[in-house]
């Protein structure tokens, strides 16, 4: 059944247009600044009015989007924003659902809820005032898209009682069933909330009256499936354009009685849009109005906190129209941000909850001052504060002053103020902005203001100077009061002396303003003692802190003292309370000076210490004997001989810095120098009396890395060592390092070679070489390598073999590769003989020697083993023949024969006393032929073998007949 409307005063304001021009935002940017107020939480049901947000020409996002994103402040404060979602369903441009989900992302990640509205081109071409089945389509696509999975509650359509947006209810009933089907008919709007379409004010007994319309809306829904608007949607969209202030006319909050009249349809009320602008003087809305800055800020936070402090289950949500001006619309500044991106008051009424002004402010009868309070605590760096003050009676506000505190004395008012009641104001001026302060009131009754900053300090040991700040601007003069006595002193004075005290008294004093009408308030009493003659010091002491001056030390034993006097005898110096120490200087190299000291104050000086000296040092005598060696490549040691035996340290200067070490020090190592660097250096002594002459210089030059040395060779040594040698190219050198890649050995300077022993028959080696120096090392040779020799293999005998009586030869086979050569052995005495070598003729020897040999190879591994002996004996000379005969057997022949009578004969010799005729051994005969007749010829015979020849027999002749 219909809703019936609670009676309330006609509204002054007529319908408001929808903005057809779009606020553009939303670039989805975070990183944001926090401001100040930024830690404030959001209201429950505060958000924001979007508009357009993406461009559906383009599907890319307006610039504007900053100004909600990029604002802390504002998205601290925000639980809800109304999206538009204006071609979400699809356009030309093909990517918008991307763009809509990108902001989507962003207000999630705030935990800001959405309200997406479903009104207008939901498909391009497509919107709630064309065909009802287009129109469920285009929501459907929407709400079923995963991308559009953010938004929590669904408006469908958008003032459909307004004139310029208008629907007949059971048109507007039509859409909504078909979109609420649609809807829920998504899974992927599952939970989601869906919300009729925000609703304009009108006059009473218009058939758009919200309240009437909707009740409309709600008798057609049953012809499209829904009992009542309840059973269709889970909330009521309001756009409640009216003032949220009491309407001083009606008695009445039209904003509250908006709301209220709505509140029967028994659902909540989701108020998408709300703002309000001023009307003119006939009463009626024009779009030509311009709403005052802070009036217009004042009416968004009275807005938020009525509806805030409504319950959910009558407002849910509540979105201010809008974040931006609506540019070239004067009548509709509504915005957080003007036209042009700057910010107006309604931005710190929407995230502070005030528009800028002082919101307290009181009378402080006491200092006589106003005071008041800044929305931020305390005053506002940058801000100024203008107070305005009137007489109750004046129209106008007549004096006024300026300042950057939260206060104002009443005395900087020129004129001087009388007693009477003001009203008065604070102006909050921040940018060149204003934002002003409510009005209050007070009554001012003559008196003159406290003095301030009273302080009392003693003057002498019988007087205290009272001092104070003169804060008013109509006293007559001021009265000092210690508690039993007062003094007066005339207007404008700061200053008096309260005389006739003994030493170490304590007085305190106040200090109040009078003139005829009355007196101020006493100050705070403050308190001075005067002083007593202070205790002495004790404990001086003397200390050498240069040449030329003493620090002079002593225990301070008063806690009343001015200061301390210290004297030589002659002069004196003085320094402040609490001292404890002085330093004497201008005094000469080895002066004995003697000091005291004594306190002082006001009332005057204690006794003095005793005496207490010190003598200056004198300049240490100068270092002699320097010397700088060489210590590495790139540092030096410079030495030098301490002739002082006073000094503190010695100084150590290359012409440029210099170095300092201590007292009796002899050396030091001056070391990040580079390779071939030449430097001199010079030394002096220094104490407290200064520096000793320099020494003269001495200089040296870093070495620099020795060239490398060239010509590696390795060659063998031994069966178990290896010569390396190479040629040295460097004339620095320290030495070698000989490296075989896993080990190294070093020689010194100037060697060429190096025998690297310790190894095993037959190791193949590689060595290189590299000269070093104190400045480093040289690059290494290439590699030369050789292999230790292993031992030969023992040759095989032969014979030995008697070739005369004094010679036997003995030969072998040579059954290795590597032999140095062959050492021949007879069991007493060897011979060596070369490579390859497989015989050999022992001579010497005498006739029937019995000689046995060995052979063994050998190189420089070693010596095989021998072979076996092999044995043999030198032939002795044969036994002579005998018995010789010559016979002639023909003319031309004759026979010699003999008695052979030796076993041991080659042959034998027949020699005819011309001729010798040889023949072998055991022969016994021999015919001498080819001779003439008649010839007589003798012969004589003799054995041989390689001993030698026997004897000749005798001559046996014969005539060949």
């Amino acid at each position: 059944m219909p809703v019936s409307t609670p009676r309330r005063p006609r509204a002054r304001l007529v319908p408001r247009a929808l903005a057809t021009a779009a606020v553009t935002l939303l670039t989805v940017l975070l990183g944001v600044f926090v401001s100040p107020q930024a830690a404030s939480a959001a209201l429950g049901s505060q958000g924001i009015q979007w508009g357009w947000s993406v461009d559906l020409g383009t599907c890319q996002r307006y610039s504007d989007t900053d100004l909600m994103l990029n604002n802390a402040d504002i998205l601290s404060h925000t639980s809800w924003v109304r999206l538009d979602l204006r071609g979400a369903g699809g356009n030309a441009c093909g990517d918008i659902a991307t763009r809509y989900q990108e902001i989507l992302d962003a207000l999630s990640s705030h935990s800001i809820k959405v309200i997406g509205l479903l009104s207008h081109e939901v498909v391009y071409g497509a919107d709630v005032n064309g065909p009802t089945a287009d129109y469920a389509a285009a929501v459907g696509a929407v709400a079923c898209n995963s991308a559009y999975s953010q938004v929590d509650v669904w408006e469908v359509g958008n003032e459909p009682n307004y004139s310029g947006t208008h629907m007949e209810p059971s048109a507007y009933a039509e859409k909504l069933a078909a979109a609420v089907n649609a809807i829920r008919a998504c899974p992927a709007s599952n939970g989601d909330k869906i919300i009729s379409a925000g609703v304009v004010p009108d006059n009473e007994g218009s058939p758009n009256q919200p309240v009437t319309y909707l009740n409309a809306v709600q008798d057609a829904l049953p012809q499209f499936g829904f009992s009542s608007l309840a059973a269709a949607v889970d909330g009521i969209g309001v756009h409640p354009y009216v003032i949220p202030k009491p309407d001083n006319a009606a008695g009445h909050q039209p904003l509250k009685d908006f709301i209220w009249a709505l509140k029967a349809f028994g659902l909540p009320q989701y108020v998408t849009e709300y703002g309000w602008r001023l009307p003119d003087d006939s009463g009626s809305l024009e779009g030509n109005e311009v709403p005052d800055d802070i009036t217009q800020c004042e009416n968004l936070v009275n807005a938020v906190n009525l509806l805030d402090g409504l319950s959910d289950s009558i407002v849910a949500a509540a979105t201010w129209f809008n974040l931006r001006d609506i540019p070239g619309v004067p009548g509709k500044r509504y915005g957080l941000y003007a036209e042009n991106g700057t910010t107006r008051a309604s931005l710190s009424g929407y995230t502070g909850g005030g528009c800028g002004g002082a919101q307290t402010g009181y009378y402080d009868p006491t200092d006589e001052q106003l005071v008041w309070t800044d929305p931020g605590g305390t005053a506002l760096a940058g801000a100024t504060y203008e107070v305005a003050l009137a007489r109750s009676t004046d129209v106008n506000y007549t004096l006024t002053t300026t300042t950057a505190d939260t206060r104002a004395l009443l005395a900087v008012f020129n004129p001087v103020l009388t007693a009477d009641t003001y009203r008065w104001r604070v102006t909050t001026i921040r940018n060149g902005v204003r934002y002003p302060s409510p009005q209050w009131e007070f009554t001012y009754l003559g008196r003159p203001a406290r003095p301030a900053a009273v302080s009392a300090s003693p003057l002498t040991a019988n007087a205290i100077n009272v001092s104070w700040l003169d804060k008013s601007n109509n006293e007559s003069g001021f009265e000092i009061s210690n508690g039993s006595g007062t003094a007066s002193v005339g207007p404008n004075s700061t200053l008096y002396t309260w005389g006739g005290l003994a030493p170490g008294s304590t007085t305190c004093f106040t200090v109040r303003a009078v003139n005829p009408v009355g007196a101020s308030p006493w100050t705070t009493q403050t308190c001075a003692t005067t002083p007593a003659l202070p205790a002495a010091p004790s404990n001086v002491a003397v200390t050498v802190v240069t040449g030329t001056s003493v620090q002079i030390s002593w225990t301070d034993n008063s806690n009343n003292e001015t200061g301390f006097e210290i004297a030589d005898g002659t002069t004196s110096n003085v320094v402040g309370t609490n001292t404890t120490s002085y330093t004497w200087g201008g005094i000469a190299n080895g002066a004995t000076r003697c000091f005291r000291v004594r306190a002082y104050n006001l009332g005057g000086y204690s006794p003095w210490t005793g005496n207490v000296c010190a003598t200056t040092p004198t300049i240490p005598t100068a270092p002699t004997s320097p010397a700088a060696a060489v210590a590495s490549g790139t540092s030096i040691q410079v030495t030098w001989a301490d002739k002082s035996s006073d000094e503190w340290g010695f100084e150590i200067s290359n012409g440029v810095t210099s170095q300092v070490v201590g007292a009796n020090s002899t050396s030091y190592t001056w070391t990040g120098l580079a390779n071939g660097t030449y430097m001199c250096f010079r030394v002096r002594a220094y104490n407290l009396a200064g520096y000793s002459a320099w020494t003269a210089y001495a200089c040296n030059t870093t070495p620099t890395i020795p060239i490398a040395p060239t010509n590696p060779a390795a060659v063998v040594a031994s069966g178990t060592s290896i010569q390396v040698s190479w040629a040295d190219k460097s004339n620095n050198e320290i030495g070698f390092e000989i490296s075989n890649g896993v080990t190294s050995q070093v020689v010194g300077a100037n060697s060429t070679y190096y025998t690297w022993g310790g190894l095993a028959n037959g190791t193949y080696m590689c060595f290189r070489v590299r000269a070093y120096s104190l400045a480093g090392y040289s690059a290494w040779t290439a590699y030369a390598c050789t292999t230790t020799p292993t031992i030969p293999t023992t040759p095989t005998i032969g014979a030995a073999v008697a070739i005369n009586g004094t010679q036997i030869t003995v030969t072998w086979t040579d059954r290795s590769a590597n032999e140095t050569g062959f050492q021949l052995y007879n069991g007493v005495t060897s011979v060596v003989l070369g490579a390859n070598s497989t015989s050999y003729t022992w001579s010497g020897l005498a006739p029937g020697t019995y000689m046995c040999f060995a052979v063994r190879a050998y190189n420089v591994a070693g010596y095989s083993a021998y072979t076996p002996y092999a044995c043999t004996t030198t032939p002795t000379v044969p036994v002579a023949p005998a018995g010789q005969t010559a016979t002639a057997l023909n003319s031309s022949q004759i026979r010699v024969t003999w008695q052979d009578r030796s076993n041991n004969e080659t042959g034998f010799q027949v020699y005819d006393g011309v001729n010798t005729f040889t023949l072998g051994a055991n022969s016994t005969v021999f015919t001498r032929t080819g001779l003439a007749s008649h010839t007589y010829m003798c012969f004589a015979i003799r054995s041989y073998n390689a001993a030698g020849y026997s004897a000749w027999t005798p001559y046996a002749c014969t005539t060949t007949p």
